[in-house]
């Protein structure tokens, strides 16, 4: 440019527009809802207005479950990747169907802006599909895509080997 001449403006960005919070469907089917900011969750479970909401259909694993890598030849908490992932899910909010309320907890199909938080905790390897729940199918496929607690290195506890086995079985 030469001197004494402006400069051209500079490009404007790109606007991004983030998915807007899940809120609860007006035409529910008359099952409770809640939704809004998660106050509180672990790897299989979130809190918000003061309501404990365990997902359906998802067993995550506890804290004290220990897995260990054979690359790394050390243990570490089984628990920590659900937990990092369900804190990555609900940062937007989240919208929970509650499905059932039994011996003391309600159970509910909880969703983000990207869908499901069972399924995607579950296709992710993080968490283990219940047995007779929905998402047989998305343990399948972390299972035979071997990724999170299912990937080739782990050793898992006993009970979570258990489900490997069986859902390799069932191809």
């Amino acid at each position: 440019m030469a001197a004494g001449q402006p400069s051209p403006p500079p490009a404007a960005a790109p606007v991004v527009v983030a998915p807007a919070p899940p809120k609860c469907p007006e035409d529910g089917e008359g099952g409770a809802c809640v939704w809004g900011k998660v106050e509180g969750f672990d790897g299989g479970s979130v809190q918000l207005r003061g309501l404990h909401v365990a997902l359906v259909g998802v067993t995550a694993p506890a804290r004290k479950d220990l897995c260990a890598s054979k690359a790394a030849k050390e243990e570490f908490d089984c628990a920590r990747p659900a937990r990092k992932r369900m804190a990555e899910m609900v940062a937007k909010g989240v919208a929970c169907e509650i499905v059932d309320a039994a011996s003391g907890f309600l159970w509910g199909r909880c969703r983000n802006s990207d869908g499901d938080l069972g399924r995607q905790l579950i296709q992710a390897g993080l968490a283990r599909a219940a047995k007779d729940g929905p998402y047989a199918d998305a343990q399948k496929q972390a299972v035979q895509g071997k990724k999170g607690l299912w990937a080739a290195d782990m050793i898992l506890p006993r009970d979570w080997e258990a489900a490997r086995r069986k859902a390799e079985d069932e191809d």
